[in-house]
């Protein structure tokens, strides 16, 4: 699997205010921000012939972002020209409608059990080109109501409307919500909180992605070192205009490739061994102890 990002901090830390979440909001200009834009040209250059329009981001366990990773995602989508809209898949502990400050006294429990139209759960947000179905109330049978076909109906008919859609889910380890919504989609973002997630908790939930056929379009890596001792680096630069319009560029440490973490291309059968080419082209080769996953060894 490949890693599609790396990011300092931990994005799904519950002391986190707010209006702290949507930094591609708040701070445009930071690396957060700019983190959460490069995930968004990883997605939409992560196939030949079309870039995945039904996206699913869940994680292996929980507190680890990924309602936090859906949301910036979504801003990084529209502010790139799309049309976005933002299901919250999550109806155990649902979390988005917070994000963004909006009610979820009707959402997606709703129109699955049919009392609500879609039209009328969709929410327009502050955000230009951000619309939001928030969860709704919990209901008893989260499970059994996304594997309806009324779900089914609802991806449809909203999949014509929007460019991207954007679904956050629970854990995959937790319940079997996430791997039953992975069929639906046309790709998933598992989302890993490094030195904190459990090699067999990652295992174990790439091993249910594949066994469910899911395509996955990569990992995204939160709470990652960025010292001078992390194993691998690399550079990039980045312009953006200051507030007095003059173009400045922001360098950021030469890195190197150095992780063990990173499987070899060989082992996917290109003949590449490890440490040819940049981090975009290494896999992450999930462990196999019941260790945790050092953020060190996985730093950007």
């Amino acid at each position: 699997m490949p890693v599609i990002a790396a990011q300092k901090g931990n994005p799904g830390n519950p002391e986190r205010k707010p209006e702290e979440d949507l930094v591609t909001i708040s701070s445009p200009k930071s690396t957060a921000s700019e983190s959460y834009r490069g995930i968004r040209t990883s997605l939409l250059f992560s196939a030949a012939d079309a870039a995945p329009r039904t996206i699913l981001v869940t994680s292996a366990a929980p507190s680890e972002g990924k309602t936090i990773t859906s949301a910036n995602l979504a801003v990084a989508m529209a502010q790139a020209g799309n049309r976005v809209l933002l299901i919250d898949c999550d109806m155990r502990r649902p979390k988005l409608h917070r994000v963004f400050g909006v009610p979820r006294d009707r959402g997606v429990s709703n129109i699955l059990v049919g009392n609500c139209s879609i039209e009328d759960a969709i929410i327009h947000t502050t955000i230009p080109g951000i619309d939001i179905v928030p969860s709704g109330p919990v209901p008893p049978n989260p499970s059994e109501m996304l594997g309806s076909q009324l779900m089914t109906k609802l991806l449809a008919d909203v999949r014509d409307r929007y460019e991207r859609i954007i679904i956050d889910s629970p854990p995959l380890t937790a319940v079997t919500d996430a791997v039953i919504m992975s069929r639906r989609v046309d790709g998933v973002v598992l989302v890993i909180r490094a030195g904190e997630t459990h090699r067999e908790i990652i295992k174990n939930g790439i091993g249910l992605l594949r066994a469910a056929n899911a395509h996955t379009l990569g990992a995204v890596l939160n709470g990652v070192e960025m010292g001078r001792d992390s194993y691998y680096y690399y550079q990039y630069y980045y312009y953006y205009y200051g507030e007095d319009g003059e173009r400045q560029k922001k360098i950021h440490r030469k890195k190197r490739a150095r992780s063990r973490y990173y499987a070899s291309d060989q082992s996917e059968g290109t003949g590449r061994e490890e440490g040819s080419g940049g981090p975009e082209n290494k896999g992450f080769n999930a462990p196999s102890s019941s260790e945790v996953v050092p953020a060190r060894r996985v730093g950007f």
